[in-house]
């Protein structure tokens, strides 16, 4: 296992290999911000329904552009879009914490995800014009694994960022310590941008067709079918994943730094499933394993909603995000096979639509749900929604 991963190590190309540089560090400055940000929001003294409304404002960014980011690929260098996405990103995070005013957090949570979206539309099909198929799921596997070591180092460097703040008198308040913190982030996310300089430019497809005969030419059949798992995941996932920090923080009264290295285990557990999933398919298939770990990982959900024993929520809680993100890297190469070369870049931004505008709906009435009535009760809803998903994906693609 080691020696084959090892030898498909080596044929990836230089190119794809500035960018799982450049991808280390942009994950770890978007998993210290996305730690913290919620803690900040609520200590600032916002509720979980206004929360709930600055996520889903941050996907409705995503949902916008995700169509735009595609047409913008076919026409120019991906080495452009990968530095321009994060550095206005990051300057739209900044800005998020600069102003306390909520109308100027919504708009710039719009835009921040809206910047980053046409740098993660363009991953894909960046791995694909730069690698070939003898290697190719091996590079999206270490591409996502590496994003989760990203992850697993900015949760665990977050959580007590907050408090290095305070003791070494650079904040007064936790408030200010959590705005120094969530600042730091947008250094480290920054730093990516050297080696994404470092990307080979290659000629940009010339495009013919005008925009109306494109949108004819694409499989709407395969597209479609492609869209409705991705909403019913991406409405179940909106309810409930970006509300774990605040899960812990009121249902077990836990500290930012034990929310960290809880978050943290985690990315390690993700880290080593992302590495584990070309064997996965290997052994079930694509779209098998797709099916056998989002039905897998409902069970832990169940454990979520009804426990209040902290140690079992806590595997609960890494065992089903390791099921869950282990399919990450198949579905995404998945449905780049799927499609013709010149297609993939629509095809990509069209399943990020669907997940980001399903995430939209479902963030913006999560934090009310989770208010009103319960965590629980949005765990309930997201293991329907996932079940769902799951037998969605096998009765569209089960002979695929």
């Amino acid at each position: 296992m080691v020696r084959e991963y090892m030898d498909k190590i080596r044929l990836i190309s230089p190119n794809a290999r500035f960018f799982l540089v450049g991808g280390l560090f942009n994950g770890l400055g978007m998993s210290v911000f996305t730690l913290l940000f919620n803690l900040y929001l609520k200590e600032f003294g916002y509720s979980e329904t206004v929360i709930g409304h600055i996520l889903s404002a941050g996907a409705l960014g995503a949902a916008v552009v995700a169509v735009p980011a595609a047409m913008i690929i076919e026409r120019f260098h991906l080495k452009h879009i990968l530095i321009l996405g994060t550095i206005l990103s990051s300057l739209s995070y900044g800005l998020q914490v600069f102003f306390r005013d909520i109308h100027f957090i919504l708009l710039f949570s719009f835009t921040a995800t809206m910047f980053i979206t046409v740098y993660r539309v363009s991953v894909a099909p960046f791995f694909m014009r730069n690698s070939t198929p003898a290697e190719r799921i091996h590079l999206f596997s270490l591409s996502y694994a590496i994003m989760m070591f990203s992850q697993l180092l900015g949760f665990f460097i977050g959580g007590f960022l907050p408090k290095l703040a305070l003791s070494l008198h650079l904040a007064s308040t936790m408030t200010a310590a959590y705005r120094f913190s969530l600042y730091t982030s947008i250094v480290l996310t920054l730093i990516s941008v050297i080696p994404f300089l470092s990307i080979e430019q290659r000629p940009v497809p010339r495009i013919k067709s005008t925009f109306s005969e494109r949108i004819r030419r694409y499989n709407w059949g395969i597209i479609l079918r492609l869209m409705i798992p991705k909403i019913f995941v991406g409405m179940g996932a909106g309810l409930v994943i970006p509300f774990m920090n605040l899960y812990f923080k009121i249902v077990f009264n836990l500290r930012a730094e034990t929310i960290g290295i809880y978050f943290s285990i985690l990315q390690v557990f993700m880290f080593f499933g992302m590495l584990f999933a070309p064997f996965l398919t290997k052994r079930f298939g694509m779209i098998k394993s797709i099916v056998l770990t989002e039905l897998l990982s409902v069970p832990f959900m169940l454990a979520l909603a009804l426990t209040h024993h902290l140690p079992l929520a806590v595997a609960a809680f890494i065992l089903r995000g390791t099921l869950m993100n282990m399919n990450i890297p198949i579905s995404s190469n998945f449905e780049m096979e799927l499609v013709r070369e010149a297609d993939q870049p629509f095809t990509n931004a069209i399943s990020m639509l669907a997940w980001n505008g399903a995430w939209t709906v479902s963030a913006h009435w999560g934090g009310k749900i989770i208010e009103e009535y319960s965590f629980s009760f949005s765990f309930y809803i997201t293991i329907a929604l996932y079940v769902i998903s799951a037998l969605t994906y096998y009765f569209f693609f089960r002979n695929k």
